[in-house]
């Protein structure tokens, strides 16, 4: 991305250094402004326009003729978008340059467990049988990912975020899901036995539903906070 930024930036800067009101009498070396090699001036009706050797020309604003106001304006309007256009590029490749960690990705099956994944991107992936078990997925992101199958035990999931996603029969024993965010998929999942939930963000349709399953008990092996009390259900 340097190489283009770079060129850009020399486009850019010559086509303000025509804009500038500091522009006038100023020498320029731009190729399309180089007069011909076999030209010594070039003249019009108020002021000629001379070039050295080094093919540089001087332009005084205050007297060139409209003819060249027009050629300089068209000049300038080609170097700004052509800067426009590579600075453009190289934005759009950043953005879609494969996404973020694992966004988008297929990780069907795959085995992430006992790993440290805090903070990263599983947006919209499809982890269908994929284990997490035992690893820190603090702070992610799955937010639209289908998570069928999935194996969450004993995960530190806190502050992570589970909204519109597909969790059937997915394994959250023992989780520790404090803070988390979840939508209305949870009612699916195969097990919460022994998951901490304290101050996980849950709709209230989905809570009530949630508090009636059978399996929602047990206390949190690492924290030692009661699921049913994690969830605030009233027996």
């Amino acid at each position: 991305q340097t190489r283009p930024t770079i060129l850009s930036l020399a486009l850019l800067q010559s086509s303000f250094a025509f804009l500038s009101p500091n522009s006038v009498n100023t020498r320029f070396s731009l190729p399309f402004l180089t007069a011909h090699p076999n030209d010594h001036a070039i003249h019009d009706d108020m002021n000629p326009i001379k070039t050295s050797s080094t093919k540089h020309v001087q332009i005084n604003s205050n007297n060139k003729s409209s003819n060249d106001e027009n050629s300089i304006t068209t000049k300038i309007a080609t170097v700004a978008m052509a800067a426009s256009l590579v600075l453009g590029s190289s934005a759009a490749w950043a953005v879609s340059g494969g996404g973020l960690d694992y966004a988008n990705l297929d990780i069907t099956g795959q085995d992430f467990s006992g790993g440290n994944y805090k903070g990263k991107d599983f947006t919209q992936v499809i982890a269908k049988g994929t284990t997490f078990a035992n690893s820190n997925i603090q702070g992610c992101r799955f937010y639209k990912a289908y998570l069928v199958n999935a194996n969450f035990e004993s995960t530190d999931a806190r502050g992570a975020s589970f909204e519109d996603t597909s969790m059937e029969n997915a394994n959250l024993r023992n989780i520790n899901a404090a803070g988390s965010y979840f939508g209305q998929s949870l009612i699916d999942v195969k097990t919460m036995e022994n998951g901490d939930f304290t101050e996980a963000q849950i709709p209230v349709k989905t809570l009530k539903l949630v508090c009636e399953r059978e399996d929602v008990k047990g206390t949190n092996p690492v924290t030692g906070v009661d699921t049913r009390e994690s969830l605030m259900c009233l027996d």
